[in-house]
């Protein structure tokens, strides 16, 4: 059970590359991705090229404007900051925090990161960036009821729900509240991501990740569930390019701040995050929203103790509901993370 929990977080979008425009040529991505890419360059310029180079002591040739230079204390959140790629101080503390709490095989660089409003709007990016119309986004179920409109909005792609279980087969019930069925989850698990990411090498899909449950995990010793893995900390040379592997994640899950509205895109897909960075000028939020997550997370004692708490409150709150559950009757499903159960109601009270 937990390896499809692990499969219902993570999205699969194929696409078939029909061309590019007269403009420039991308990997991977649609042709629409490729506008994305070249209506930005003024942007990418203005930030590269003067906002991301102000004039002081260490940088005599950079470029102050006018309305920041004059006023003695600067409100660098009140401007464009540098840019829709996000702030430079949030990306960087995010870099660091997956490489910290993600176990990443290759360290995570803030030049591989783009900052949204959330991770709705990153989904709706990556679906518009990857796919055309009636093109094909897979996604195993059961799935969360967001994410057919997340894909499908403004991507006009076909969503291609995919069963866990054959065209003969019937769920077994009796399994899934095994004990001794869950015993080797965590090899399952492993097990399962390789062969999504082997899949999607084969074919040329494009395998994201939905990792926004990351730190939503606690302590049950009466649970074989496996913690938490990311797809960045798997071995994948030989089975999958790079460039098609991306995760994402927020902050409305781990730490509790959905109204915020701030999500992370990793990918080592340059032409990914360019494309995204385009489309970002339409979901970029408030430079100062941003640096209020990168100084938490740049406090690690602080970061450390506050997702230590969380889980602490979540393993109480979950041996309430199961106590609840027990007296009751009512199979389910031992676990160890995310926010949600899932029972048997064959038995359940009227």
């Amino acid at each position: 059970m937990w390896t499809l929990y692990n499969l219902s977080l993570t999205l699969l979008i194929c696409f078939s590359h029909t061309g590019a425009t007269q403009f420039l040529q991308t990997d991977y991505l649609s042709p629409r991705a490729e506008n994305a890419i070249y209506y930005n360059q003024g942007w990418k310029s203005l930030s590269r090229d003067v906002l991301s180079r102000p004039y002081d002591g260490i940088s005599p040739d950079g470029i102050n404007l006018l309305d920041t230079s004059f006023v003695i204390d600067p409100l660098y959140h009140l401007t464009y900051g540098q840019g829709a790629a996000g702030s430079p101080f949030l990306r960087k503390a995010v870099a660091e925090f997956f490489n910290a709490y993600f176990d990443p095989r290759q360290p995570v660089n803030e030049s591989e990161i783009i900052i949204a409003s959330g991770v709705t709007a990153l989904i709706d990016s990556i679906a518009w960036n990857t796919c055309s119309d009636d093109e094909g986004i897979i996604i195993p179920q059961p799935l969360y009821n967001g994410f057919p409109t997340d894909t499908r909005l403004r991507s006009q792609g076909k969503l291609l729900p995919a069963s866990f279980v054959w065209d003969n087969e019937t769920y077994n019930f009796d399994k899934v509240f095994d004990a001794t069925a869950i015993n080797d989850s965590l090899e399952r698990t492993w097990n399962a991501l390789i062969a999504i990411a082997r899949f999607c090498g084969k074919h040329k899909i494009h395998f994201i990740s939905d990792e926004i449950y990351a730190n939503t995990v606690f302590s049950n010793p009466g649970s074989n569930a496996p913690n938490f893995t990311s797809v960045l900390s798997l071995d994948l040379d030989d089975i999958i390019d790079p460039k098609l592997v991306h995760v994402l994640y927020g902050m409305s899950k781990d730490f509790g701040a959905s109204g915020l509205r701030l999500g992370v895109l990793h990918s080592r897909n340059e032409d990914l995050i360019q494309a995204a960075y385009g489309v970002n000028l339409f979901s970029w939020p408030s430079y100062l929203v941003q640096d209020m997550w990168a100084r938490l997370l740049n406090d690690t004692d602080t970061t450390r103790d506050f997702l230590d708490e969380n889980k602490r409150r979540l393993g109480e709150a979950y041996g309430t509901v199961t106590d609840w559950l027990r007296n009751k009757g009512i199979e389910y499903y031992d676990q160890g993370s995310v926010l949600l159960s899932s029972i048997g109601s064959s038995n359940c009270p009227r």
